[in-house]
């Protein structure tokens, strides 16, 4: 029988960001709970469901805690949850090896690097156990996770729709090397430049053709798993950057310069990044989907997407649509989604239907904007909305509606337009919190737009004031 310990902390950590990440802002569960909660950590879960029908293999389900991206995580909570995964051991049979579901850009308050922490405490424990990690595409890879870390494997698709794949990946290359008695190794080649996501979706050329790359390698069976680790270009961080990583299986003598070889095929297509979607300065952007006559045109509010780590309360988009280009909504439908403000929700959920002076915004990202007083009426209010169990305002001014949110959360799904009951296919413009669109949107957009706002997640990155040198595409 084989013992298998599981678990992982997932958070993409955006160090431009103030707002220090808490308890409150993450799913936490362990043990069994993985098998009710799991739909909340798809990575987790993928590792979960490949063990689950296998015989001779025993789960050791640890400590699983997933948020929205944010800014660094609270140094307390952190260690609390690091303590948590080592004592949920203490009663369990000495595992056989560690399969844990990562992120690889969570970074912690005066530590650093996540990842390379809980890898180093591992190690520290059991120096002779193997560790295999599935990360996401956007992981930062230092040197000592590549030092302690078997193998891992990242996310092949952005936007990402391959977690539980991903899981179910790591988790194969566990048990070849429990099973098989698989001689897995890395190799690995940094690249020290950053790139946005939003330049390098997986669906447009030229990140297609280096993931059909990665492909065409897994597809030799002396290679167990290949991968563009990117780094993640909100985190000034000394270690950022894209690293091409190759795990090989028993015949080693070609990785490196596989992973050589991706590297190069990377660094060749440098220049040919660009955005997926029209992008322009946010006046213009609005401007072109307000013209528009087809519906609903879609607004990217790049430089505040909380799925990227900004605060969620830039009012940069908000400041337009209710002062310059006020007159340009007259007859348009608009819907913005949306601003994190709990002092504005708690304020609405109190005069429900009343008309309202309303402050909004502008609390945690004071760099790049400030607040904004609008009049209107908050003219819908759900609850525990969603996993993170937000409240959703729905506010009505004269020239917009506004989703206001209580928690750090996503703007990334019609459930939250059907869940406020908002006819969003027959909204002209609606404004979303996002860089490149999901796939939900991007199934109902007739057109869209990448507005280069101002913000923690500016797309433009010469702009933001990195302190580490890096090579910006």
């Amino acid at each position: 029988m084989k013992h298998i310990a599981i678990g992982g902390f997932f958070h993409e950590s955006n160090s431009f960001n103030p707002i220090i990440t808490g308890a409150e802002d993450f799913l936490i569960f362990e043990g069994d709970e993985i098998h009710t909660q799991g739909v909340n950590y798809l990575q987790a879960k993928g590792i979960a469901d490949f063990f689950g029908d296998k015989e001779d293999c025993r789960l050791i389900p640890l400590v699983f805690a997933r948020a929205v991206p944010n800014g660094l995580v609270e140094e307390a909570l952190y260690l609390k949850l690091k303590d948590r995964f080592f004592e949920l051991l203490e009663d369990q049979p000495r595992p056989d090896i560690f399969v844990l579901a990562l992120h690889g850009s969570m970074r912690v308050q005066h530590i650093g690097s996540a990842e390379t922490d809980l890898l180093e405490a591992i190690k520290a424990r059991y120096p002779d156990l193997p560790i295999v990690c599935g990360l996401d595409m956007h992981a930062t890879v230092t040197q000592k996770m590549l030092q302690l870390a078997t193998a891992m494997v990242g996310y092949k698709t952005a936007p990402h729709l391959d977690a539980w794949e991903t899981g179910q990946h790591a988790a194969r290359m566990a048990w070849e090397i429990l099973f098989e008695q698989a001689d897995l190794r890395m190799a690995a080649v940094k690249i020290p430049a950053l790139i946005a996501g939003e330049k390098s979706e997986t669906d447009h050329p030229p990140m297609k053709d280096l993931i059909a790359e990665l492909h065409s390698l897994e597809a030799d069976e002396s290679i167990a798993a290949a991968s563009y680790l990117l780094g993640f270009p909100w985190a000034d961080a000394q270690e950022n950057g894209v690293t091409a990583l190759v795990v090989s299986k028993n015949e080693h003598s070609q990785a490196q310069e596989a992973a050589q070889m991706l590297a190069d095929r990377f660094i060749e297509f440098k220049s040919k990044f660009d955005f997926s979607m029209p992008a322009h300065p946010s006046e213009e952007a609005l401007l072109l989907a307000l013209r528009e006559n087809l519906r609903p045109i879609f607004v990217s509010d790049s430089g505040d997407n909380p799925t990227a780590g900004s605060t969620g309360d830039n009012t940069g988009i908000i400041s337009l649509l209710s002062g310059p280009l006020k007159e340009k909504t007259r007859g348009k439908k608009i819907l913005v989604a949306g601003i994190f403000d709990p002092s504005a929700a708690s304020k609405c959920k109190a005069n429900l239907t009343r008309k309202i002076c309303l402050k909004v915004g502008g609390n945690y990202d004071t760099k790049y904007s400030q607040p904004v007083e609008l009049t209107g009426i908050p003219i819908k209010m759900l609850e525990e909305f969603g996993p993170f169990r937000s409240e959703l305002i729905l506010f009505q001014t004269a020239e917009f509606y506004l989703i206001i949110t209580s928690k750090h959360i996503g703007f990334t799904a019609v459930d939250m337009f059907q869940a406020l009951q908002i006819d969003y296919l027959q909204t002209d413009v609606i404004v979303v919190k996002l860089g490149y669109l999901t796939e939900d949107f991007k199934a109902i957009a007739a057109k869209s737009y990448l507005a280069l706002t101002r913000g923690c997640t500016d797309e433009v990155l010469s702009r933001l004031d990195y302190t580490h040198k890096y090579e910006l595409i």
